[in-house]
């Protein structure tokens, strides 16, 4: 201990030097230290000095937002961020209620702008801490579905994860903590980029089941449950243009004055025919990008051959398309002419070029293609790049679409970071889904099978009455969960009464489905559907069960 001590004063005289000779001041009153340390009564904390004062040492303290205690359990911070949230709370309270008030869409944008981002803020950090103290923060969450939603207080939690399209807090610390490792992967001079965990570490925790794994070891157990461990994402080049070379990139619009569906194909082939007289001492070179349900790829025509590549299924037909791009100028800079003109059917690639430095998030093969066309006019060659219609009969883009189609060549794994993300929100959504398929118990799953968002009524309280008969939970039928109540039941079917058993089963009404719905047999999935029937708040009415929902 001593020598960490020495370790660590040395450390703060040479930041307190620092500081000096560059004209900054370090607050005594406002500097603390933690031991942080999982033993107790091993030793004593550190005396270290700070302007010949000693710096005092807590047992927890707040650095950027999230407070760390001594024993990095992050208690604290989640008892803090759990009442900080229930006060926020407070606000969807008094915009709804269930009989009046903002409509669900509304309710849950509010939250999740007011709530769910403070929850979600700091989550890849105090992520480590146990499950139990994790699961503090979830009744957040499920209070906030259930004031978002209107859903009685005894609605099961996966109904309302559902019935809102919200997934439950767990699967979101995972969505973004994959996301944050994506984001470190491609960047090349993070200093975790290539962390590996050294070999007794991961010893010790298979050892002790107890231990909390780490960050990148949760990481990888969520990769390998994505099937995911096989993909790369695409490094962030470099942006280090000087002011004097920043590239400025103007494409061709020859097709600017005509509205595609209102212009026969035969004036797009004249008026290209008259482009390429006029620019006939350019080779013309054509790209195009695919995307189908199981298949990206691309392609690249050449005056003498036709190049196609496929890339992964989770990369945009953004990426496909700029890739034919950043392909072309590959094969061009190996060429002795010096003048070329690109043609895509990609409006969105060119004016990502050419307002590049407008977007503060850039695409990493849209700088690749940047610095290979600075790189190539350095050269003196002569690129022009050039937007043609798709699908009207130009010869060079439809042998460009017709490659790219018939692709069997797969290029290398590398996904681009936006793309990544788009790609493992679906798979958390498709994890989210057989999840679900497996509550076949649940009353909520015969009327929507598939987790998606539906559209929510105009009116609040007939949104809310939906929402309680959809998930099978109302005042009627569940309220002696709350009171200690004998459950209600039928008289004349000797059952207990439910939703499905009122709505469609109970003989006492009959008469009503028949004048309501035109038949006995009532499936749930059509009266409670996506569109609900028309004539459900009729039916509902009509029977005396609608001011008890």
């Amino acid at each position: 201990m001593n020598f960490i001590q020495r370790q660590l004063q040395t450390a703060v005289n040479n930041i307190t030097q620092w500081c000096n000779s560059n004209g900054f001041s370090i607050s005594t009153s406002k500097t603390a230290g933690v031991h942080f340390c999982r033993k107790r009564n091993l030793h004593l904390d550190p005396e270290i000095k700070l302007y010949g004062e000693i710096i005092t040492f807590v047992n927890e303290i707040k650095f950027l937002g999230v407070i760390f205690d001594k024993k990095l359990t992050f208690l604290p911070h989640v008892k803090q961020l759990r009442k900080k949230s229930e006060i926020t709370l407070n606000i969807l309270k008094v915009l709804s209620t269930t009989a009046w008030g903002a409509d669900r869409d509304s309710m849950l944008k509010i939250y999740r702008a007011t709530v769910l981002s403070k929850l979600d803020y700091g989550c890849t950090i105090y992520g480590s801490a146990r499950k139990s103290v994790l699961q503090k923060l979830d009744p957040v969450h499920h209070i906030a579905l259930r004031l978002c939603s209107g859903a009685f207080r005894t609605s099961p939690v996966k109904s309302l994860y559902v019935e809102c399209c919200e997934p439950a807090l767990e699967l979101n610390r995972q969505m973004l903590s994959l996301h944050y490792y994506f984001k470190i992967q491609s960047n090349a001079n993070h200093p975790f980029h290539d962390f590996k965990l050294r070999p007794f570490l991961l010893r010790l925790q298979d050892a002790r089941k107890s231990f909390i794994p780490v960050f990148f070891t949760r990481v990888h157990v969520i990769l390998s449950d994505l099937n995911l461990l096989y993909l790369h994402v695409t490094p962030q080049p470099k942006t280090n243009f000087p002011p004097w070379g920043i590239p400025v990139v103007q494409f061709l619009y020859p097709f600017q004055t005509f509205i595609k569906s209102d212009t026969a194909d035969i004036i797009y082939q004249q008026i290209f025919i008259e482009h390429r007289q006029e620019y006939n001492d350019f080779i013309a070179i054509y790209t195009d990008g695919s995307k189908s349900a199981d298949n990206v790829s691309f392609a690249v025509v050449f005056p003498h051959k036709t190049l196609s590549f496929k890339l992964h299924s989770s990369c945009s037909v953004f990426t496909a398309e700029i890739a034919a791009v950043l392909l072309a100028l590959e094969n061009i800079s190996d060429c002795m002419e010096r003048k070329f003109i690109i043609y895509t059917d990609s409006l969105s690639v060119l004016e990502s070029l050419k307002s590049f430095y407008i977007h503060s998030h850039h695409h990493p093969l849209v700088l690749n293609v940047l610095h290979l066309l600075n790189k190539l006019a350095s050269r003196d060659f002569n690129i022009l790049l050039c937007w043609v219609p798709s699908h009207v009969g130009i010869v060079g883009n439809e042998e460009a679409d017709k490659a790219a189609k018939l692709a069997c060549t797969q290029t290398n794994s590398n996904v681009p970071l936006t793309d990544f993300k788009k790609y493992t929100k679906f798979l958390f959504y498709t994890k989210w889904q057989r999840q679900w398929d497996t509550e076949t118990d649940n009353k909520l799953h015969s009327v929507k099978p598939h987790v998606q968002p539906w559209p929510s009524l105009t009116t609040r309280k007939a949104d809310t009455l939906l929402t309680r008969l959809r998930v099978g939970h109302t005042r009627y039928t569940h309220r002696h969960l709350l009171f200690g109540e004998q459950t209600p039941m039928c008289s004349q079917c000797d059952c207990s009464m439910s939703v499905k058993h009122i709505l469609s089963e109970c003989p006492n009404f009959n008469s009503q489905r028949l004048k309501f719905f035109k038949t006995n047999s009532v499936d749930l999935s059509l009266l409670l559907g996506k569109a609900p029937h028309v004539n459900l708040f009729a039916f509902l009415r009509s029977i005396g069960f609608y001011q008890h929902i």
